[in-house]
């Protein structure tokens, strides 16, 4: 068997050195990504925290998990698991088996369904026949969830360019006084 790494362990010392540092270097640059990234998730998840309040983060993550097979059969496992607790600590709750089975009329389906794709910001790409209820249902829900995400982003944005205008009055001193330096 041969020594460290893929080099057969028959490296000079001075190869090894220059290796060493090569790899410091790489490593240092990774480290640095990775701190700007989890600085950047805390930034996020506060925005978040402020917008959807102390459970945000988590209906994201449940939302982003249910969009699996596996991450959907885990939230019921959880939930079950949840309800029997519940039920054992003597709290009435739904015990409903067919909780996630969607009983709405699948025009509305559609509608909610495209709604949910325009929110997302996916492509018009309608899985209904285009000439259907549900496929003309499908269209107006995507075109209502696009145009709310834009509105959303824009007044996102307008909020954020005004926290910078107060923020950059607040650095740059009181107005009244550069008027009166002028």
């Amino acid at each position: 068997m041969s020594g460290i790494g893929h080099n057969g362990g028959d490296l000079s010392e001075t190869d090894r050195k220059v290796l060493f540092f090569i790899n410091r270097r790489a490593y240092l640059a990774a480290k640095e990504v990775q701190q700007l990234a989890n600085a950047e998730m805390k930034r996020v998840g506060k925005v978040i925290k402020a917008d959807l309040g102390a459970n945000g983060l988590d209906q994201i993550k449940a939302y982003e998990k249910a969009q699996t097979t596996e991450g959907l059969a885990e939230i019921k496992a959880k939930q079950e698991a949840e309800r029997q607790a519940m039920r054992f600590a003597g709290i009435a709750i739904n015990t409903q088996l067919d909780i996630f089975e969607d009983r709405a009329p699948l025009e509305d389906r559609a509608f909610r369904d495209g709604e949910e794709a325009g929110l997302r910001g996916d492509t018009l790409a309608n899985p209904y026949n285009e000439a259907s209820a549900e496929g003309q249902a499908y269209a107006k829900g995507w075109h209502e969830g696009q145009g709310a995400l834009f509105a959303g982003i824009k007044k996102k944005e307008a909020e954020a360019a005004k926290d910078e205008l107060i923020k950059g009055h607040d650095e740059g001193g009181d107005l009244d006084d550069e008027a009166e330096a002028a």
